[in-house]
């Protein structure tokens, strides 16, 4: 089941990214993205990325946690303190439009970028409560229908990478499970992997190539 057919153009140009990774033994993928695109919502230099891998079976463990984002300043192309970017409620809400590839937060090595994945909008409305615990470390409070968001979208992240991975022929349980700790709400593995099981069996993935 892929995402983007074998023979789509796209899978190509990431042929010579996956060669230099693999062969240069990185464990970092630097992924670049201009101001301008943060402003326009574009997240495509990721998602398209994605759509590549899933056909390098191979190279999915490898990337796992790996994209580590680079903002630059539109104009100079110098790259943003991560304090900067990090404090801007237009980046948190460009995370959460990686939801359009729910699965983006398992490729992400920073812990908060995978947060913003989930909670960007809601962080940028305002509608969690965060309180300070040190000027570094925050807490984030889940309640009522934000919990219940939260849950579904974490839900959705995992459900997807299953599907993602099932024609490679590897596992993402322990990955799936080491997320669903770190984050720390009430879903279990056992959970999504019943729904994805009982989706198999329904056809629901008959849209996929």
């Amino acid at each position: 089941m892929y995402i983007a057919p074998p023979n789509d153009s796209l899978i190509r140009k990431y042929d010579d990214l996956f060669t230099s990774f693999e062969l240069e033994k990185k464990d970092t993928l630097i992924v670049e993205i201009p101001e301008d695109v943060v402003e326009k919502g574009g997240v495509s230099a990721i998602t398209d990325l994605l759509k590549a891998l899933q056909h390098k079976p191979h190279m999915i463990e490898r990337m796992l946690f790996s994209f580590k984002m680079n903002f630059v300043e539109k104009g100079t192309g110098l790259p943003f303190p991560e304090s900067y970017w990090k404090s801007k409620l237009e980046y948190c809400r460009w995370f959460h439009k990686l939801a359009q590839a729910p699965l983006a937060m398992f490729f992400l090595e920073d812990d908060d970028c995978r947060f913003y994945t989930l909670a960007g909008d809601l962080l940028a409305d305002g509608t969690l409560e965060v309180k300070y615990e040190c000027e570094r470390k925050q807490l984030v409070l889940f309640t009522g229908e934000s919990l219940q968001t939260l849950m579904q979208r974490l839900f959705d992240a995992c459900w997807w990478m299953l599907i993602y991975c099932y024609a490679s022929g590897f596992d993402p349980k322990v990955y799936i499970e080491a997320m669903l700790a770190d984050i720390d709400l009430p879903l279990t593995y056992e959970e999504v992997y019943e729904a994805f099981i009982k989706d198999l069996e329904n056809g629901q993935f008959s849209n996929f190539h």
